[in-house]
C-alpha cells in the first residue's frame, strides 16, 4: 500500500512538472551565415530544447559537431552570379512550397522559429504566422543589427564619431534597408500571399508586431552601437562559448612536438601561400613553433613544410583556447573574435570588410591585438607574430578581457533559454511589452541642448547681422546725402 502511494505521488509530480514546463522545440532557419546559425541550433539542443535546423543543401559550412540537431536541407538552384536577395527569394520559395517539410513542421508544432531579419523577414514572418509558431529574430553583424532595430524599435542607435562619419554611416545603413525592401521584402510578401492559403495579406510592420524577442549575437564588452530600450533585447554573443576539450589525438601529438607553442590560423584559402612562407620562417624542430590551420578548403602546395598542420574537423574553440596556442591569425569575424576574447588568446586581424575592421580596432584598443597597418607582407606578419609571442603584455590584456566576459552572473546561454521560455509562457498574455511606434522620432537631452544652443547662437548672430546691416545702410545713406549736398553747392557756384 505504501509503495503504491509513493508510486502515485511520483507519477503525479512528474505529470504536474510536465504540465508546468512542457518540452519546447526551436526551428532555426538560415539562408546565410550558416556556420554561426548552426552553432545557435547546437546551443539550444545542448540546453534541452529540441532543435531543428533548416538550411540550403548547397553548403558544407556548418558546425561540425552538432549534437541531437535535426538538419533539414532545401534543394535550391541559384545562378553563379545571383545576388543575395535573389538567393534568399529562391530559398524562400523552396521552403514555403515544400509540402513534405510543411507537413513535418505542422506535426512537430515548433514553439519558436528563430531566424535573421535581413533577407528573411518578408518570407518567414508570414510563414511563422501560418504554422502558428513564435517568431524570434537573431541578429549578427552591424547591418543586421541596424535593420532589426529599425523594424523592432527595441534600441536606439548610437553614433560617437564626427558629423561627417555619422552622416555617411546613416546613409549607408539607410541604403541597406532601402535595398532590402525594394529587392527582397516586396517580392517575398508576394510569394507568401501566393503560396500560403488562408493567410491574410498584411504589411511588414504588422507582421513585426508578432516578434517579442531579439537575440543579439555579440557582446557589449567588445562592441555596442546602441542603447537598449527593453529587456527583450537579449545579448547572447557567447552562447556557444565553453571550456576547451582535448584536440584530436593525431593533431595533439603533432603539435606537442613543437615546444615554442602553436600559431592558430582560421584564414581563408587565399592566404595559403603566405601562411606557408610564415611556417617556413618560424623556428623548426623540437624547439620550434607549429602552425595549426582550421580549414575545409586548404591543401598544402609544399608538402616538405613539416610544422604546418591543416585540420578540417577540429572544433575551432578547442584550437583557439588550447594552452599551447600563442596567437590567432583570423579575419576577426564576429564569432571568431568573440572566441579569441573569451579564451584569452591574442589575435592578429586580417579584416575583409568594415565590421571586421571595427573588431580589429576594438582588439587593438583593448590591448590583445596588434595592427598590421594594411601591410600584409610576410615580413610584417612574421615580425608581429614574434612581437606577440615574445611579450607578455598582449596575453595579459587578453586574459583581462576573458575574465570580463566570463565574470557574469548569468551565462549567455542561460539568458537565451530563460527569455525563450518566458515568451512561451506569456504567449497568451494580453499585456504585451511596449514598443516605440515607428513614427516616433527619438530625441535625447544632448540633442535638445544642442538645439537650444543653436537657437541662442543663431538668434544672436541674426540680431548682430541685422544691426550691422541697419547701421551700414544708415551710414551709407547719410554719407550719400552729404555727398549730394557738397556736389549741389559746387554746381551752384
Amino acid at each position: 500500500m505504501i509503495k503504491a502511494w509513493i508510486f502515485c505521488v511520483l507519477i503525479c509530480t512528474v505529470s504536474a512538472s510536465t504540465f508546468i514546463s512542457p518540452q519546447q522545440t526551436a526551428l532555426v532557419i538560415g539562408f546565410e551565415k550558416l556556420y554561426d546559425i548552426s552553432l545557435l541550433a547546437n546551443t539550444l539542443s545542448d540546453q534541452g530544447i529540441d532543435s531543428i535546423l533548416i538550411i540550403p543543401s548547397t553548403t558544407e559550412d556548418i558546425y561540425e559537431h552538432l549534437i541531437e540537431v535535426e538538419v533539414i536541407t532545401l534543394n535550391i538552384t541559384n545562378a553563379k552570379d545571383a545576388k543575395k536577395e535573389e538567393k534568399a527569394l529562391n530559398a524562400c520559395e523552396a521552403l514555403i512550397t515544400n509540402k513534405k517539410i510543411l507537413k513535418k513542421i505542422k506535426e512537430i508544432q515548433p514553439t519558436f522559429t528563430i531566424f535573421p531579419a535581413l533577407r528573411h523577414d518578408g518570407c518567414l514572418l508570414p510563414w511563422t504566422r501560418y504554422i502558428n509558431s513564435i517568431p524570434v529574430i537573431w541578429a549578427q553583424g552591424q547591418e543586421e543589427e541596424y535593420y532589426a532595430i529599425e523594424n523592432l524599435r527595441m534600441a536606439i542607435p548610437i553614433q560617437t564619431n564626427n558629423f561627417l562619419d555619422r552622416f555617411w554611416s546613416h546613409i549607408q545603413f539607410r541604403a541597406v534597408i532601402s535595398h532590402a525592401e525594394n529587392n527582397y521584402v516586396t517580392s517575398a510578401l508576394k510569394l507568401t500571399s501566393k503560396h500560403l492559403n488562408n493567410l491574410e495579406k498584411t504589411s511588414l510592420d504588422e507582421l513585426y508586431s508578432d516578434v517579442e524577442l531579439l537575440l543579439w549575437d555579440y557582446d557589449h564588452i567588445l562592441r555596442s552601437d546602441f542603447a537598449t530600450l527593453t529587456q527583450r533585447f537579449v545579448e547572447v554573443g557567447c552562447h556557444h562559448c565553453r571550456g576547451i576539450q582535448p584536440l584530436p589525438t593525431t593533431l595533439q601529438k603533432d603539435l606537442v612536438e613543437y615546444r615554442l607553442g602553436t600559431i592558430v590560423v582560421t584564414l581563408d584559402k587565399e592566404h595559403k601561400e603566405i601562411m606557408e612562407q610564415l611556417a617556413n620562417r618560424l623556428p623548426q624542430g623540437r624547439q620550434g613553433q607549429a602552425v595549426a590551420w582550421k580549414s575545409k578548403e586548404v591543401k598544402l602546395t609544399d608538402k616538405k613544410i613539416e610544422n604546418i598542420f591543416i585540420h578540417s574537423n577540429v572544433d575551432r574553440q578547442d584550437l583557439i583556447g588550447n594552452p599551447r596556442s600563442r596567437v590567432l591569425l583570423s579575419h576577426c569575424a564576429d564569432t571568431e573574435f568573440l572566441e579569441a576574447a573569451y579564451h584569452g588568446t591574442p589575435v592578429i586581424c586580417f579584416p575583409r570588410n568594415s565590421e571586421e575592421k571595427k573588431n580589429a580596432a576594438r582588439g587593438i584598443e583593448l590591448g590583445f591585438s596588434v595592427s598590421l597597418n594594411d601591410n600584409y607582407s610576410i615580413d610584417s606578419i612574421y615580425q608581429t607574430v614574434n612581437l606577440i609571442h615574445e611579450s607578455s603584455i598582449y596575453r595579459e590584456a587578453a586574459r583581462r578581457v576573458s575574465l570580463a566576459i566570463r565574470d557574469r552572473p548569468v551565462p549567455a546561454s542561460d539568458r537565451m533559454v530563460f527569455w525563450l521560455s518566458f515568451i512561451a509562457r506569456n504567449r497568451e498574455n494580453d499585456i504585451n511589452f511596449s514598443r516605440l511606434n515607428k513614427n516616433v522620432v527619438i530625441k535625447t537631452l544632448a540633442e535638445d541642448v544642442q538645439l537650444l544652443y543653436g537657437l541662442v547662437i543663431g538668434t544672436a548672430f541674426g540680431a548682430l547681422f541685422a544691426a550691422t546691416t541697419a547701421l551700414t545702410w544708415y551710414y551709407q545713406s547719410k554719407s550719400n546725402k552729404h555727398l549730394g549736398r557738397a556736389k549741389g553747392k559746387k554746381f551752384t557756384r
